[in-house]
């Protein structure tokens, strides 16, 4: 049997299949689906807390509109603590991607279904924050903590998620009232939080008030973090070190 000239070695290969490489899915993701598999996924609730949970970046946002001023910034969610029918509890850090590991903000979230196309978001504070960086990195995030002994219920920041007429997608509702206190010193004293969510991602909204509940600021526009999908060549997996 003759020998295949080397020059069409690389053909042969290409015609036969090579295997390709295999992605390794982070281990922040594993509870998550494929991002172009959440169509497929009919139940309400479980569409629900799968566009919740995920990686999620606004620097595609960022890069097509610099005039903005707003920096790049990426958070994660994962799910925490043991979960019971009809709710379910995250872990959320909030960080810019050149200091992963001092995040802006990381807290706790329990989502609880209120009926079939409502759902409420409580927010908790860790009552010791520096314990749980990174918590995203590890197989069980937040294994041992105590909901009543470890966890500070923010009171007055409670959202109410309903349904769009658009399937599957959803938005906050106003409050009633300016009473969730942003909990830092200066003259900002209270904020409201707006967001719409599918399967893309969320579109946010921020806005500032005074101890007089007067409105200081507030985003111009809406804030796109879409949803990443970790087997597009530039995603960046924070559990592996990048090469020098």
């Amino acid at each position: 049997m003759k020998k295949l000239p080397l020059l069409l070695l690389p053909i042969v290969f290409i015609l036969m299949g090579c295997p390709g490489k295999k992605l390794s899915k982070p281990i922040y993701l594993r509870s998550t689906v494929d991002v172009d598999k959440l169509t497929d996924i009919d139940n309400k609730f479980d569409r629900f807390k799968q566009q919740i949970l995920g990686h999620f970046s606004n620097k595609e946002q960022v890069k097509n509109n610099p005039g903005l001023g707003e920096r790049e910034q990426e958070f994660i969610i994962v799910p925490a603590l043991e979960e019971r029918p009809g709710e379910f509890w995250v872990y959320l850090e909030f960080f810019s991607p050149s200091l992963v590991d001092e995040p802006i903000n990381h807290r706790v979230e329990q989502y609880v279904r209120v009926d079939r196309d409502t759902f409420r978001m409580e927010v908790y504070l860790l009552k010791e924050p520096e314990k749980y960086v990174n918590a995203w990195k590890k197989e069980k995030p937040l294994e041992g903590l105590n909901t009543k002994k470890d966890l500070i219920r923010v009171n007055n920041c409670d959202l109410l998620i309903v349904a769009d007429e658009k399937p599957h997608t959803f938005h906050t509702l106003a409050p009633e009232d300016i009473n969730c206190e942003l909990g830092s010193a200066g003259t900002t004293k209270y904020v409201n939080l707006y967001f719409g969510l599918s399967d893309i991602g969320y579109n946010m909204r921020f806005q500032f008030y005074d101890a007089a509940k007067k409105i200081l600021r507030e985003t111009e526009t809406d804030l796109i973090f879409k949803k990443l999908d970790y087997r597009t060549e530039t995603y960046r997996d924070y559990t592996k070190k990048e090469k020098d």
